[in-house]
């Protein structure tokens, strides 16, 4: 019985990419498929569609993608407030890192191989143990407030190491110059 049916593994795939793209662990997914599900009145198998579509680089159709786009920011945003956390003690920084690491690629062996149980197992893993270690109930606040701990920017958006040393940078905008590189504006006398 390790097998999923056939008529559930959409379903799954489905729950693995949603895991990897919100990010959320293996229930909050669900959730997300059955709230997308009521709210468009579509069944639950026509909703895991569409959750698929745009990891095939298209676009779910219209009342589908919004029933599941209204879903996920309601799973990001039921949570409390990303803060620092000063107020308990801090994990180890080495240990955040890594499981971040990891969190990572899980998160992109996920949206590689959707099908695969052992990637989902693993990515559900990662998350509840990233939420344990940064003391919150969301995976989504626990991923930013572990990336504001290490003070890199969040969501797997970090730069690059060529970027750090000078090289292409990574970020998807432009990096703003320092204050002090800055030169104020001379000012320009009247024109003839």
């Amino acid at each position: 019985m390790s097998e999923t049916p056939p008529r559930h593994a959409t379903a799954e795939q489905a729950v693995t990419v949603l895991m990897a793209v919100v990010p959320c662990g293996a229930d909050t997914a669900r959730q997300i498929l059955a709230e997308a599900a009521w709210a468009s009145g579509a069944g639950l198998r026509e909703v895991a569609e569409a959750a698929l579509v745009p990891g095939g680089g298209g676009k779910p159709p219209s009342p589908l993608g919004r029933a599941l786009a209204d879903a996920v920011d309601k799973a990001r945003s039921d949570t409390e407030p990303v803060t620092r956390p000063y107020t308990r003690l801090l994990p180890d920084p080495q240990a955040v890192r890594e499981l971040l690491k990891r969190h990572r690629g899980l998160r992109r062996r996920a949206l590689a191989t959707p099908g695969d149980p052992a990637v989902r197992d693993g990515l559900d893993d990662a998350t509840y143990t990233l939420c344990i270690l940064m003391g919150r109930r969301n995976a989504y606040a626990a991923l930013r407030s572990a990336e504001l701990l290490l003070g890199t920017e969040w969501l797997g958006t970090t730069v690059s190491g060529t970027a750090a040393r000078g090289g292409p940078d990574q970020r998807p905008y432009p990096a703003r110059r320092p204050a002090q590189a800055r030169q104020p504006r001379q000012a320009r006398g009247p024109t003839p």
